[in-house]
Formats: C-alpha cells, sequence, structure tokens
C-alpha cells in the first residue's frame, strides 16, 4: 500500500493523462510558479544592476536578499497565508525564493566585469547602450544563466510545496496533498514523476531561450 510497484504507478500516470482534469491541475501550477518566476528574474536583475552601481542602494537593499534566502519556505508560506488567498501564495512563494538568487547572480556578474574592457569603452567613446551590449551583457550572461536554472528548480519545488500546504482549488500540489490524505500511493509517485518531468522539460527549454537570445546580435 506505501510503496506501489513501478507498473502499477506508469498505469496510473497513464489514466490520469486522459483525464481533463489532469492538464488543469498541470496549467494551473505553471501559471502561478511560472508567474512568480518570471517577475523574480525580471525584478532580480534590475535590482542586481542598481546594487552594483550603487554603494547606497546596495547597503541598504542588500539586508533584504539576505533576510529572504535565510528564511525557510514554510514560514513564508505560513506568513503568506494570513494575509493573502491561497490562489496567489505560490506564486509568491515562488518570487520569493528566486529573486535573491538572481539578484545576487547579476551583483556578482557585474563586479566581475573586466575593468580593462570598461576603460576601453571610455577611450573609444563608446555610448551606454553598446557599452552594456558589449561588455556588460557577456559578463552577466554565465551569472543570469545559472541563477535562471537554479531558480527554476527552486521556483517549481517551492511553488508546489506551497500548493501542498495551502491546498488551493487546483494544482498538482493539491493533488499531492489529496493522494496523501487518502494513501492513494499510486497518485503520490504519479505525480511525484509528473513534478519531475516537467521540471526537466522547463529547464532545458529555459537553456535553449536564453542562449538563443543571448545569440541574437
Amino acid at each position: 500500500m506505501l510503496l506501489p510497484a513501478p507498473l502499477e504507478v506508469f498505469s496510473r500516470l497513464a489514466k490520469l493523462v486522459m483525464e481533463g482534469e489532469f492538464w488543469r491541475h498541470i496549467g494551473s501550477s505553471l501559471f502561478r510558479i511560472m508567474a512568480g518566476y518570471l517577475c523574480a528574474l525580471l525584478i532580480g536583475f534590475v535590482l542586481g544592476a542598481i546594487t552594483a552601481r550603487s554603494k547606497p542602494l546596495d547597503a541598504l537593499l542588500s539586508p533584504a536578499a539576505r533576510v529572504i534566502r535565510a528564511t525557510p519556505v514554510a514560514s513564508f508560506i505560513i506568513l503568506l497565508f494570513v494575509f493573502l488567498s491561497k490562489e496567489r501564495i505560490p506564486a509568491i512563494t515562488s518570487f520569493l525564493m528566486v529573486l535573491p538568487v538572481v539578484w545576487s547572480n547579476v551583483y556578482e556578474g557585474i563586479n566581475s566585469t573586466d575593468t580593462k574592457l570598461l576603460e576601453m569603452a571610455k577611450v573609444f567613446r563608446l555610448s551606454p547602450a553598446k557599452t552594456l551590449r558589449k561588455i556588460y551583457l557577456p559578463s552577466v550572461f554565465p551569472f543570469l544563466l545559472a541563477a535562471a536554472k537554479t531558480g527554476m528548480g527552486l521556483a517549481w519545488k517551492a511553488g508546489i510545496a506551497a500548493e501542498v500546504m495551502v491546498s488551493p482549488a487546483s494544482g498538482i500540489g493539491a493533488e499531492l496533498y489529496n493522494a496523501k490524505i487518502y494513501l492513494e500511493s499510486a497518485d503520490l509517485f504519479a505525480w511525484t514523476a509528473v513534478i519531475v518531468i516537467i521540471s526537466m522539460i522547463l529547464e532545458k527549454l529555459l537553456v535553449r531561450l536564453v542562449r538563443r537570445f543571448h545569440d541574437t546580435p
């Protein structure tokens, strides 16, 4: 009962795929988690850039990033549950988990930019736009790619954990919770397999998208 056979899990997964509710749960989770993830990428990039170029802002804002990084996921979920509807909590939890990762990586990428290249840009009077495109972005790209890949895994796991804890109307985490409550171990393993597969697919798509954007002249 607790540990179903692989064939039973595969059979249950095949049945789930044929149900419309299966895809609705996946769509709900994807929408929430990716919304939080994409917002974290955008805001983390902006915060990393401005704190890397401004010491006063770095001193003011960096402690917030350290606090967010040090706070357990469960604490965020419970605190958010007090103030927000359960439908919004997975997205905000994913956002909070990814934000400091992107922020710190962009910060490090900008600070690791070769100073000789920046001096050369001043000598040749490159415009700020060209300096950004030709010098800063190539320096930041490896850090941003690493943050995006790490953040994708964090967002997915944190978002699903939030769904398990708050049990929204639809979502993969809610189905995991129901499988646990009703001792449906085959469903539990089937949905876990779905989580792993989707996470791997999203990471592959992300890497291809970022590399294509980076290679675009």
